[in-house]
């Protein structure tokens, strides 16, 4: 995949880009992946017998490590890849929102306030909650009390668990009331029996979904005219 942050000239544009282009492998490269494995598994049944050697076996040995013995969770690398990069396209969307319709001042013959402004500005970037306290504090907008905010909370917990937990469980995703824990076909039909402190970190191996956040731009686009 190229570089689309970097190259454009815009980053929300680069992030919007490299976004759509996940989605459609989230689509399109599991079952590819499946397709494959069954073509693998099929030649392997079509050679002669080895009464000392099993298909699994075989199968596995072949596929190696790399491809966790032909049972890698491609599909889930994918998803993570998608859920991150959707949550930083949003929280680029949030910054860029609140600095064009707060700090729409010309600020080059005052630098001291320019600095100001731009250590502001990096705040945001690095927390969150200083994010959403600026919309009340400069636009009186209470984000957090918007419809769809819950779905805006879910995505930050489950990109920061699969960030830094290495697994979708952290104490902070669980308290979440959109939580998604492990079921039964997760499981291969097992029934689940985990007590949320035994999935806290823990490397999740369940598809995450990913949360519906977009409406929330729409909510905020009326407050930036």
């Amino acid at each position: 995949m190229r570089p689309h942050v970097r190259s454009s000239s815009d980053p929300y544009v680069g992030l919007e880009t490299q976004l759509t282009e996940l989605i459609g492998l989230v689509k399109i490269v599991p079952p590819l992946i499946e397709a494959d494995r069954q073509r693998r598994w099929e030649e392997i049944g079509q050679r002669p017998g080895d009464e000392n050697s099993e298909m699994i076996d075989i199968y596995e040995e072949e596929a190696g490590p790399e491809e966790g013995y032909g049972f890698a969770d491609y599909g889930h690398t994918v998803h993570v890849a998608a859920v991150v990069t959707a949550w930083e396209a949003f929280r680029e969307y949030l910054i860029r929102k609140l600095y064009e319709t707060a700090f729409r001042y010309d600020l080059k013959k005052h630098p001291v306030l320019a600095k100001l402004v731009i250590e502001e500005r990096q705040q945001w970037s690095r927390r969150f909650d200083i994010l959403e306290s600026r919309y009340r504090d400069f636009l009186s907008v209470q984000v957090t009390g918007l419809p769809s905010w819950k779905s805006v909370t879910h995505a930050r917990h489950l990109r920061n668990a699969l960030v830094h937990n290495l697994g979708q469980y952290t104490q902070a995703y669980l308290n979440n009331k959109m939580a998604r824990r492990p079921t039964e076909e997760d499981l291969d039909g097992s029934v689940p029996t985990y007590a949320d402190e035994e999935l806290v970190d823990r490397r999740g191996r369940f598809t995450p979904t990913p949360p519906r956040i977009l409406s929330c731009c729409d909510e905020l686009a009326k407050y930036s005219s």
